[in-house]
């Protein structure tokens, strides 16, 4: 299934940014989505300004939001903070492609099992690339990072790993 706010196969990063500079870095570093939390204004500046990556934000031109009304709107892709808020939203006619569930690197196989794509959060926790390894392995579809190039290093690995993608650099050796 095509989701709208992954522009290229394999997992996805998203970047916590606070200005439209932090937002180019992220996206230079890897990131295809950059979240804007609740800075409205936001939206429209890193729009403008930087190419290539899709907005989280509480806008109407946001590609993500985690305002169910505001999704139905504006036909932005809906971040529900759990499987059960997911089939809530899908009740009321948002439709199931068009959400991303949030959850912790516990909850991931859960909701993956119950079919949706999820977006693990990565903030505050120790030892971040090997969380992010776990997350991709257990099938999260988006990781939350301000560690982006570190992460995406290691996400491409795991990709690699699980077959996903060719590897970035491979060396065969016989002794």
């Amino acid at each position: 299934m095509s989701h709208p706010w992954r522009s290229e196969p394999g997992i996805v990063l998203l970047a916590p940014v606070t200005t439209v500079e932090q937002a180019a870095a992220a996206a230079a570093a890897g990131a295809g989505l950059v979240d804007a939390g609740d800075d409205g204004a936001l939206v429209p500046a890193i729009r403008r300004a930087v190419g290539g990556v899709r907005v989280c934000g509480e806008h109407e031109d946001a590609d993500l939001v985690r305002d169910a009304g505001l999704a139905a709107r504006s036909g932005a892709t809906l971040i529900c903070p759990g499987p059960d808020a997911a089939a809530d939203a899908v009740r009321r006619g948002i439709a199931a492609g068009r959400i991303l569930v949030q959850a912790a690197p516990g909850g991931i196989e859960a909701a993956v099992r119950a079919g949706w794509p999820v977006l693990a959060d990565l903030e505050g926790l120790a030892r971040i690339e090997a969380v992010a390894a776990v997350c991709d392995w257990l099938g999260a579809s988006v990781l939350r990072t301000r560690y982006v190039a570190e992460v995406r290093r290691c996400a491409d690995m795991t990709e690699s790993i699980l077959g996903r993608r060719p590897p970035a650099w491979a060396v065969r050796g016989l002794a």
